[in-house]
Parts: C-alpha cells; sequence; structure tokens
C-alpha cells in the first residue's frame, strides 16, 4: 500500500519528447467493517489514498453517523488467512452494531440526485441534533492565510500535485492536523478521525480548510464534529450553503488572490 507510486512516463513538450519519472497519487480499496463479537457487519467499500486508514475508517463511521465516539473500542487491519499479511480490510470493534444505521448509512449520497434540500438536511438533524453556538470572531487575515498553511503542510501534493486536503485550525490559526486523499470527502473524514483516535468527538472551536468545491457532504461531515467555520478555495453547492445555514456555520469560498466570499454567517468574521 503507497500513497504515492512512481511512474515511468513521456513527457512532450515544445516539440520534443523526454523519458520522465513522475510520481502518481495512489489509489486503492478499503473495506470497513464492524465487529461485535461474532457479529461481523460490512459498511462500505472506499476508494482511497493509503495512508492515515484508521483516522479515515473511524471518521467516516463517526460523520455519517454511524457510530458514536462512546462506542468504539479499536481496530486493526485484517490479516488474510493465507498469507498473514494486512491487506485492504479494516475491523472496527463496537460496544454494539445498529444494523439499522447501516443499512440508511447513503443518506446524503443522495444531495445531487433530485432529493429535495429539506429532505436531505433533516437527515442530517436526525444524526447530529447539535446547533453550533460559537460567537467568537476571526480576523479576515487568518481566513486568507489558510490555503498556503494547508498547501505547505501537504506531504503528499509535492510529489504528486493530485491530490485533496482537509486542513483543521484553531481560532489563532494553528494547525492542529491536516490530512491529504484522493477523495476530498475522505481527506475530511481522516482529520476528524485524528481527533476521534485522541477522544475528542466535538471542537466549535475550529476552522477547516479544503482544497476543493464546498459540498454538501463536506458540511454535513463538518457539522457532525462542531466545525464552525467552513473555508474553500472553490464555489460551493446550493445544498452546501442551505447546510451551513441550518447548522450555524460559516461558509467561505473562492479563498484566493487576496479575496473571499461569506455565504453563511457573516458575524464570525471581523469586516
Amino acid at each position: 500500500m503507497n500513497a504515492y507510486i512512481n511512474k515511468k512516463i513521456i513527457k512532450f513538450f515544445s516539440g520534443s519528447a523526454s523519458n520522465y519519472d513522475d510520481y502518481i497519487t495512489g489509489e486503492e480499496p478499503l473495506e470497513i467493517r464492524l465487529v461485535n463479537n461474532n457479529d461481523i457487519e460490512p459498511v462500505s467499500v472506499i476508494m482511497r489514498t493509503p495512508v492515515d486508514d484508521f483516522p479515515l475508517a473511524l471518521g467516516f463511521l463517526f460523520d455519517e453517523g454511524t457510530i458514536k465516539l462512546d462506542d468504539y473500542i479499536s481496530m486493526d487491519y485484517d490479516k488474510n488467512s493465507k498469507t498473514n499479511e494486512m491487506n485492504n480490510i479494516i475491523n472496527v470493534y463496537v460496544k454494539n452494531i445498529n444494523k439499522d444505521l447501516i443499512n440508511e448509512r447513503n443518506f446524503y449520497v443522495n444531495s445531487s440526485c433530485g432529493v429535495c434540500g429539506k429532505t436531505n438536511i433533516d437527515n442530517v438533524f436526525i444524526k447530529n441534533p447539535k446547533i453550533i453556538k460559537i460567537k467568537e470572531m476571526i480576523e479576515p487575515d487568518l481566513i486568507l492565510s489558510l490555503p498556503g498553511k494547508m498547501k505547505n503542510n501537504q506531504k503528499i501534493f509535492r510529489y504528486t500535485g493530485g491530490i485533496h486536503a482537509a486542513a483543521i485550525f484553531d481560532y489563532s490559526g494553528n494547525l492542529l492536523n491536516i490530512s491529504e486523499d484522493i477523495g476530498r470527502h475522505n481527506a475530511v473524514d481522516k482529520s476528524i478521525g485524528k481527533f476521534l483516535l485522541n477522544g475528542i468527538d466535538r471542537r466549535e472551536d475550529t476552522l477547516m480548510q479544503v482544497s476543493g468545491r464546498a459540498s454538501f457532504e463536506i458540511v454535513q461531515k463538518a457539522s457532525m464534529f462542531g466545525i464552525s467555520v467552513i473555508s474553500s478555495v472553490s464555489a460551493p453547492s446550493s445544498l452546501a450553503i442551505e447546510l451551513a445555514e441550518a447548522f450555524n456555520i460559516t461558509l467561505i469560498s473562492f479563498v484566493r488572490d487576496n479575496r473571499f466570499n461569506i455565504y453563511t454567517k457573516p458575524e464570525r468574521i471581523n469586516i
């Protein structure tokens, strides 16, 4: 399992071709299973960049409302019985398994297929009824600094140039953690999962910077952890704006070139 691989390619530039060593972002499937004694329930297969698998698994389960942090016991890679080597399966050991939640786990995937916004947002409230209450203000310069801080800490991006990131900061602009993945939603799950592995399941005094657009799924995951400010370098979706408004999240997009747009809850930004 490699976060990135070396690939020999031919590069064509200015009318000539040459051999070139390129680095490609890794992508492999990861199956996540819930385990309670002899009860084993497959939850999902995720295409991901194979790094920070444990934070990804726990973050994914938590962000979808499949388990609470109190349910979690431990996790490990499943062993291949023939070779005894690690493979792309993670067993997450929990105190109990709610099979109804597993069957409903795709509730937010429908956000792009014609289901009304209210239905999707109501489903998020069922999973996470907590409204974000923090009111502290943030300076605009701090928001403008976040994409650069995130990029400077993207280790895999330096090699491949083709990977998403999610970075979580405190209200002073200190980087708390950062994660990278070929899937933007996976990067968010990984960053939140790192907190969960340290026993922290809510931090309202945090900002999250993401490398791509602000989708409904990203706002939903942030709301589960109580993140109060989301900043993206690209555009938000209409349903992301609706969900941010409903959960009292400040949503900021197009953060680049010394500018940004505030779509919800501007009172947290000192302008």
